[in-house]
């Protein structure tokens, strides 16, 4: 297989496992799940895995502090944050609403580089934030399917997770930890994440497990935590090897994966206003990725690059 197919059938494989995490989520919801406790539980089998899988291939772990910091940063914004969040609102949306949220993340991202100066204004960048917008406004509109009750809230609050996002890219890129291999990254990275959570679950008393059967409960967490780590190690993958405009695409595909899962696994039928909000938000994704969102980026893989 030639070196761009192989690039595109990585790129196919880790939008195609990220897609299953929304769903992952709502089953963890389902099972009695705390989110603080899913996070860190998830993040941590996966973190060891890899450790051991990068200590059995020989790879030096030894992390310096810029790793340090890049690890305990992109961790919380990427990871922890955010999934703690989803996690909170599965309960009370359609797990495909909530995979809607990955086609925000490119025009937060944007948002925030240029506020921050990492990227110039553009108004090619304006254009994808407002269709990005707008189809939240569909999404949320009276008579659609979250225009209603209190999936409306649900909904806008799950919002913060693309915002987390955005942070992770744009930290990423000020960051700029040393190139180093993409199975390390993707451990320090899960290890942040449980690190970062730990103390809020301290603060919280968030230690109680599941009340559901160990098989019920055990499920999700195992699931989340293969999605994260093969995602992950994928993820840094075909940065190195094909650049931040080739991962871009990801966007376009995790999507319509999570809907995928969403009817596979709970038989959710999305309406009319959906697929308008979907597709409003592909185009803000095809306006805000024309060109990279943020300049020379490397999300948390040694170089300056938007993660999601």
């Amino acid at each position: 297989m030639s070196t761009g197919m192989t690039n595109v059938a990585m790129l196919f494989v880790a939008a195609l496992i990220y897609g299953g995490v929304f769903s992952a989520n709502k089953l963890a919801a389902e099972a009695g799940w705390s989110p603080l406790t899913f996070v860190f539980a998830q993040s941590l089998i996966a973190g060891i895995v890899l450790v051991v899988a990068g200590l059995l291939r020989g790879l030096d772990l030894k992390p310096t502090r810029s790793h340090i910091v890049s690890y305990l940063v992109i961790g919380a914004f990427v990871v922890g944050l955010p999934i703690t969040l989803l996690t909170h609102v599965a309960p009370h949306l359609p797990a495909a609403a909530t995979t809607l949220v990955l086609a925000l993340s490119p025009v937060f991202t944007l948002m925030f580089a240029i506020l921050a100066r990492i990227e110039a204004f553009r108004w090619r960048a304006l254009a994808g934030v407002v269709f990005g917008l707008a189809g939240v406004a569909v999404l949320v509109s009276p008579g659609s399917e979250l225009g209603s009750g209190d999936a409306t809230g649900w909904f806008l609050l799950a919002l913060l997770a693309p915002v987390f996002f955005a942070l992770s890219n744009v930290a990423a890129s000020v960051l700029r930890p040393p190139a180093t291999a993409s199975l390390t990254m993707a451990a320090g990275v899960l290890l942040g994440s449980a690190v970062v959570v730990l103390p809020i679950m301290a603060f919280a008393g968030a230690w109680a497990l599941p009340s559901a059967p160990a098989a019920q409960a055990v499920v999700p967490v195992l699931l989340a935590g293969a999605i994260n780590a093969a995602f992950f190690v994928l993820l840094f993958e075909i940065i190195r090897r094909a650049g931040p405009t080739f991962f871009a695409q990801f966007n376009y595909l995790a999507v319509l994966s999570g809907i995928g899962w969403g009817a596979i696994l709970f038989a959710e039928r999305p309406g009319t206003a959906f697929w308008i909000a979907l597709g409003l938000m592909l185009v803000g994704i095809y306006l805000s990725t024309g060109r990279p969102a943020v300049k020379d980026a490397t999300p948390a893989a040694g170089g300056k690059e938007p993660v999601a």
